[in-house]
């Protein structure tokens, strides 16, 4: 498969249903829906149309349903400029993502995977000329195995890994994750799923992951910015301002901005922030792509 795209995602693709509601109902309780909306979605799909944007060829693996959820979805890639040879049209549902979203920007997602968990092959020529494969979760085990085979199929080529496990991934333990923690060149994770993997609180036991093989570990702080180390740097990255309207693909933004630091030549330090950047213009907007920029002009640290 012939294509120019420098950074491949892989992971799920979701239509996301989004529900704003004034707080997170507790079990038992009942609470009323302000509005809803329909948008795309996916961990590693945000993250490479963040990319797009900033000027970078994509493109993606993954799998959609033959519904109109599954059509949104390949349209919307397909309007943004991202390769879609990786991508297959399965018989089924599109995969879903319930996000519930409080008045204070928090939310609780909830994932119906459908066509998802049926994705158990790839073509393992696809990436093999690209810079960087980004990967993000499946809900399955079998996925996740999948994407490592995928990836020692890439051993001793150029791509370089980088790997953003999500929640989900998280949960199921360092063990199973460590083939493709060892093959990173950098982890992306949130201060919680640091504290899962590490057992510890503080964000800086968090360079132990760095003894698995990853080259950079990347955790975003929230409100606090982001903390960024390597075995002989570590920097505590300072937010920007931004008003918080939604965090769903806030740590997708960060990626993105990273990713492309990396890229274009940036040290460490200046990729973080282009990170925290991105990340302070996505919190602002609804969903995971529309605070997504199209420049880094704004950009002052």
């Amino acid at each position: 498969m012939e294509h120019n795209a420098e950074v491949i995602g892989f992971g799920a693709l979701n239509c996301d249903k989004m529900y704003r509601v004034e707080d997170l109902a507790p079990p038992g309780r009942e609470t009323g829906i302000i509005s809803a909306t329909r948008q795309p979605g996916g961990s590693a799909a945000n993250t490479i149309v963040g990319l797009t944007r900033l000027g970078i060829k994509t493109g993606f693996i993954g799998t959609v349903g033959n519904d109109r959820e599954g059509s949104l979805l390949l349209n919307d890639l397909k309007r943004e400029g991202v390769d879609l040879q990786g991508i297959i049209k399965a018989n089924g549902a599109t995969g879903a993502a319930l996000i519930f979203i409080d008045s204070c920007g928090e939310r609780t997602i909830y994932i119906l995977p459908s066509v998802n968990d049926t994705f158990t092959t790839a073509n393992h020529n696809y990436a093999m000329k690209a810079k960087i494969l980004h990967l993000s979760s499946f809900t399955g085990i079998d996925q996740l195995r999948m994407q490592i085979s995928y990836v020692k199929q890439l051993q001793g080529k150029r791509t370089k890994i980088s790997f953003s496990p999500g929640n989900i991934y998280v949960k199921l333990g360092l063990n199973e994750l460590k083939p493709l923690i060892e093959r990173s060149f950098v982890l992306f994770l949130n201060r919680e799923e640091a504290t899962t993997l590490t057992g510890s609180s503080e964000v800086e036991d968090a360079a132990s992951l760095l003894d698995l093989g990853t080259k950079i570990v990347a955790v975003t702080l929230g409100d606090l910015g982001s903390h960024v180390v390597t075995h002989s740097k570590s920097f505590d990255l300072p937010p920007f301002k931004s008003k918080i309207n939604d965090t769903v693909g806030a740590g997708d933004a960060f990626a993105a901005g990273f990713l492309y630091g990396q890229l274009t030549g940036k040290d460490l330090r200046e990729s973080g922030l282009y990170g925290n950047f991105m990340a302070s213009k996505s919190i602002g907007e609804l969903g995971g792509r529309k605070g997504l920029l199209r420049d880094l002009k704004g950009l002052s640290n």
